[in-house]
C-alpha cells in the first residue's frame, strides 16, 4: 500500500462529531479498511508526539532538598550556625549544621520515596491498543497511537485516544471519568450531530480513558496526548499553582513566634552580660546556646516522619500520594462537595467473595 501524504495538525476545535465518518477519514488521509502504513505512522508520531497525557516535570533531588532547606526552622538554625562560626564557636557551628543536614536529608529522602512509589505504579501497566495498519490488525502500546490510526474496540477495553466512530455494533461506553455520568452511554457512528452539542452528548465520538462496557467498534483516532479531552483536563491540573498546606502554614507561623521570642531572649541576655562585664566569648556562647535551645531542632524531622507514616498507611489501603504534604491535606479535609456519586467511587462492580466447589 502506498504511504499516505503529509497532513497538517488539525486544530483542537475541529468538530469531528458534526461530520460523517468517511469525511473524517478522508480529512485524516486514511483508509479505514487498510489503516496507516509503517512509515506514515513514524512520521505522524514525530509530528504529533507520543500519545501521553501531559505530566508535571518531576523535581530534581536538588529542588526537593532546596525546598526543605528553605523551611523557616532550618533557616533559623543556619543563621545560628553562621553566627557560631563568626564568633569562633566552630564546634557549635558544626553541630548545628549537622542538625540542618540531618533534617534536610531525612525530609528529602521521604519525599523522594513517595514520588518514586507513584512513578513505579505508573510503570507497572502500559496499556495497549489493537490497531489496523497496512491492512492487518496488530497490538501496539497506546503511547504509539497517532491521529489517523484505525483502532478496534470491544467490551472491556479502555479507549486509548479520542476518535470518531466509523462502524459500531450495540456500542456502550462508561464515560464517568470524563463527564461524571454513572450510566453507560450508547454510541453510534452513523449519526451526525450539531457542531455546538455538549461533550457528553457526542454519541458518535469516543474519548480517551473511558471504558467500553458493551459492543464493538472501529474508530479513527482524531486526537492523541494533550489534544484529547483528558489531555486538556490534565493541562488544567498541571497548571494549578501548588499552595502550602494548612500544617505548613501553621508551622511557618509557629516558627516566627519561636524566632521572635528566641531573638528577644538572646538580646536580653546579651545586654545583661555586657552590663555585668562578662567576656565577649562567654556572652556569645551563652546567646548561641539559648538560641539553639529555643528552637525545636527536631520538629522538621518529626513532622516528616509523621507524614511518611501517614503515606505508608495510605499505601496499605492501596492509595499512594505523590507529595507528603498531600497526606496532611487529606487529613485536614472535613467536607467534600460533589454532585456525582460515580466520581467518588471506582464506578464499577467488584466481586469480593466467591464460593466454589460448595
Amino acid at each position: 500500500m502506498a504511504e499516505m501524504t503529509t497532513i497538517e495538525t488539525p486544530p483542537p476545535a475541529t468538530a469531528w462529531h458534526s461530520r460523517p465518518a468517511d469525511e473524517v477519514a478522508t480529512e485524516l488521509d486514511v483508509d479505514p479498511e487498510q489503516g496507516l502504513g509503517g512509515e506514515e505512522v513514524e512520521r505522524r508520531l514525530t509530528q504529533y508526539g507520543p500519545n501521553e497525557l501531559p505530566k508535571e516535570p518531576p523535581p530534581s533531588t536538588w529542588e526537593v532538598a532546596k525546598g526543605q532547606l528553605t523551611n523557616p526552622m532550618n533557616i533559623m538554625l543556619m543563621i545560628v550556625a553562621v553566627l557560631s562560626f563568626i564568633v569562633g564557636q566552630i564546634p557549635t557551628g558544626i553541630f548545628v549544621l549537622g542538625l540542618v543536614t540531618f533534617n534536610v536529608v531525612m525530609a528529602s529522602n521521604q519525599e523522594l520515596k513517595a514520588r518514586a512509589s507513584v512513578e513505579a505504579l505508573a510503570q507497572l501497566q502500559v496499556p495497549h491498543a489493537r490497531v489496523r495498519r497496512n491492512g492487518e490488525v496488530e497490538e501496539v502500546a497506546s503511547t504509539q497511537l497517532v491521529p489517523g490510526d484505525i483502532t478496534l474496540l470491544e467490551a472491556g477495553d479502555v479507549v486509548p485516544a479520542d476518535g470518531r466512530i466509523v462502524t459500531s455494533a450495540t456500542l456502550e461506553l462508561q464515560e464517568a471519568a470524563l463527564t461524571g455520568e454513572s450510566a453507560p452511554v450508547a454510541k453510534d457512528g452513523a449519526t451526525v450531530l450539531d457542531s455546538d452539542i455538549a461533550l457528553g452528548d457526542r454519541t458518535n465520538l469516543v474519548f480517551q480513558n473511558t471504558q467500553v462496557t458493551r459492543g464493538t467498534a472501529t474508530v479513527v483516532v482524531t486526537a492523541t496526548g494533550a489534544k484529547t479531552e483528558m489531555g486538556r483536563i490534565a493541562n488544567m491540573v498541571t497548571s494549578t499553582q501548588r499552595q502550602r498546606s494548612p500544617l505548613q502554614k501553621e508551622l511557618d507561623g509557629m516558627t516566627k513566634i519561636f524566632g521572635s521570642v528566641a531573638w528577644i531572649v538572646v538580646a536580653v541576655i546579651a545586654i545583661i552580660g555586657i552590663l555585668r562585664g562578662q567576656t565577649f566569648d562567654t556572652v556569645a556562647l551563652l546567646c548561641i546556646s539559648t538560641a539553639i535551645a529555643s528552637i525545636p531542632v527536631g520538629l522538621p524531622t518529626f513532622v516528616q516522619a509523621m507524614l511518611s507514616s501517614g503515606a505508608q498507611r495510605l499505601a496499605e489501603s492501596k492509595a499512594v500520594v505523590k507529595s507528603l504534604a498531600d497526606v496532611e491535606t487529606l487529613g485536614g479535609t472535613t467536607v467534600i462537595n460533589s454532585d456525582k456519586t460515580g466520581t467518588l467511587t471506582l464506578n464499577q462492580m467488584t466481586a469480593t467473595t466467591m464460593l466454589a466447589g460448595g
